[in-house]
């Protein structure tokens, strides 16, 4: 039984398949093997690149929350002292009305006293020249014009004071 038989035909179909192998490495295998390594170390620089890209980026959102956290204390500390500061412009307004009220009412009451002053000082006159004129209708007809005039100086002189 010749399940096996080397013959000249086996050895150059032997050959021929060695060469196609060879042929084969040499314009195929090493080329495609050469370019699956090349896009195997392009995709492991990508990598490494996105990982250096993505802690990059988780620094810069750390950054930017702490500046946020700053600007956000700022502003509560540039709110609080505005709040302060308008408070204590209304305490100001406040107080300068209350100042203004009381001068306004002090100069009312002056003026008020003034007006009192004025009216009792027309009521005297008044009351003075009523007094003189009923004296001279009373004293027409009794006294003489010296006696007139020296009750007249008298009666005024006790109303200047």
């Amino acid at each position: 039984m010749d399940l096996f038989e080397i013959n000249l035909t086996a050895v150059i179909q032997l050959m021929s398949f060695l060469f196609l192998l060879w042929m084969l490495k040499k314009l195929l295998y090493n080329p495609f093997f050469s370019m699956i390594e090349k896009r195997r170390q392009k995709i492991e620089g990508e990598l490494a690149e996105a990982e250096k890209i993505r802690k990059e980026a988780e620094k810069m959102r750390k950054e930017a929350e702490k500046i946020l956290a700053e600007a956000t204390q700022r502003a509560q500390g540039i709110i609080s002292k505005a709040e302060a500061e308008a408070e204590q412009i209304v305490e100001t307004a406040k107080q300068k009305a209350r100042i203004e009220a009381e001068k306004i009412k002090q100069e009312a009451l002056m003026d008020i006293e003034r007006q009192k002053q004025e009216v009792l000082q027309q009521i005297q006159n008044v009351a003075t020249e009523l007094a003189v004129n009923l004296a001279m209708k009373i004293l027409k007809g009794t006294l003489d014009e010296k006696a007139k005039r020296e009750y007249l100086i008298k009666f005024l002189r006790e109303h200047e004071r």
